[in-house]
């Protein structure tokens, strides 16, 4: 692939682009949009405004207030345009050539758009930047650094891997808690599935280990070996599961795993939808999601004093728990206000939003000057404020690789498709293995011939 990328997008190439799904969706499920949130600009149809002192941001509605923007437009004079993130919408305006300018996206997309020329190369932005320093941006955000260059940030993030027991449901069952410091394997996890799980003939009243890692492989396969890696070959041209034993390894035991009803699966469905929400139900002892999940981990059913964030599982030999795609935000190669839209990034990443965001206990902030600002007056948040300390000083995998020729919610889609029926015995897991390498290597020599790689 040539390293030189043009920034000019043609009309016919973002049309071309558009058959190019990303994530977009939320990192973590989002807070319901408050009732100051604001609406989508002119409804359906309406494209981003290109008054040269108005700033058009495309976002989630519920992680951004009107207040936020109102205070934005004072203390700088730019108007602000909001758009509710769509997918279709960002790309019908970039082909349209009146741009959005500032978008939310997850870092595991950047290789695949900064290939495609879609993002603004913000590099000496960052480099003069007191608001966003270089020095203060946690490891993190290099999930939005391709080839030397920074296309973005995330807005907050999380280790993503961490394990949060609710600690009534393990006294009932009679079963120790392990130390929260120390990281259990993932056979270790199994063996207690059964002595913490509850069932009623065929229904399960609680999910002993309510582990749902981002519904693939994708995320967790780095823990399989001994060096931080990732799934495909060297040059990213393919995806490389079979020809791992490694990998191999890993997935038969998740597959296994589901197959007897540990885990959640085809054989024993989540109580309710998914494995958050058997939690707030009291019905999962164990989840694994990171550090954002504290902004729901208390319910009616879940007291402060039952909730215990523990370390990621391990199975390789490196302790690893990243995190898995950095929600954040990026700015359009193609925007007419590269200088408004900066200063929007700015604002949203170093003032005030962050600042909110910071204290919401809904992620880790991206800067390091944020950090203090994370909720510590319970004693159970001071142990998860505790504990991330902790992973960005351990973590050995701060950033997942992915090929810039496939999209994760691509390969995501075509997991997916075989797991169930080989969770049900209807295919065998090479069979599985072989059908998902094959359909995604198309993908990704069709997105190789889309940049003329």
């Amino acid at each position: 692939m040539s390293s030189t990328l043009s920034t000019h997008l043609s009309r016919r190439h973002m049309l071309k682009l558009m058959g190019v799904g990303l994530a977009l969706s939320a990192c973590a499920p989002a807070p319901a949009p408050s009732a100051n949130a604001p609406a989508a600009s002119g409804g359906e149809a309406a494209g981003p405004s290109t008054a040269a002192d108005t700033v058009v941001l495309m976002y989630n509605s519920g992680e951004i207030s009107t207040e936020e923007l109102d205070a934005f437009t004072v203390e700088y004079g730019h108007e602000v345009e909001f758009i509710e993130t769509d997918l279709t919408k960002l790309f019908a305006s970039l082909a349209a050539g009146n741009p959005v300018d500032c978008f939310r996206i997850y870092g595991t997309n950047t290789a695949g758009l900064a290939a495609r020329g879609i993002p603004l190369d913000l590099t000496d932005y960052f480099s003069t930047s007191k608001l966003v320093s270089v020095d203060e941006l946690l490891p993190v955000n290099d999930l939005f650094v391709v080839d030397g260059k920074r296309y973005g940030m995330v807005k907050d993030w999380s280790p993503d891997y961490s394990i949060y027991v609710n600690k009534r449901l393990w006294g009932e069952a009679g079963v120790e808690i392990p130390d929260p410091t120390e990281s259990l394997h993932y056979t270790k996890w199994r063996e207690l599935s059964s002595k913490l799980t509850t069932k009623e003939g065929d229904r399960t009243l609680v999910f002993g280990t309510d582990f749902e890692p981002n519904e693939n492989v994708l995320f967790w396969i780095t823990t399989t070996y001994k060096d931080p890696t990732h799934i495909f070959s060297e040059d990213f041209s393919q995806l490389a599961l079979s020809s791992n034993p490694d990998t191999m390894e890993f997935i038969n035991f998740w597959i296994d795993w589901m197959k007897e009803g540990g885990i959640p699966g085809a054989i024993s469905p989540f109580i309710s939808d998914w494995s958050g929400q058997d939690w707030v139900q009291g019905q999962a002892a164990t989840v694994q999601w990171g550090y954002w999940f504290s902004g729901m981990a208390q319910s009616d059913k879940v007291a402060d004093e039952d909730i215990l964030m523990m370390r990621a599982p391990t199975w390789g030999p490196s302790y690893s728990n990243p995190c898995a795609t950095g929600c954040g935000m990026m700015v359009t190669s193609v925007t007419k206000v590269p200088d408004v839209a900066w200063k929007m990034f700015e604002w949203f990443m170093g003032e005030l939003p962050a600042e909110n965001r910071a204290k919401s206990g809904w992620g880790v902030p991206g800067l390091t000057r944020f950090l203090d600002l994370m909720p510590r007056e319970e004693p159970w948040r001071q142990h998860n404020y505790d504990m991330v300390q902790s992973e960005i000083k351990n973590t050995a995998v701060p950033v997942i690789e992915f090929s810039p020729y496939l999209t994760p919610d691509a390969f995501k889609a075509t997991w997916a498709k075989y797991l169930e029926p080989t969770v049900k015995g209807d295919m065998t897991v090479d069979e599985m293995v072989a059908n998902i390498e094959s359909e995604t290597n198309v993908a990704i020599r069709e997105g190789m011939d889309r940049v003329g790689a």
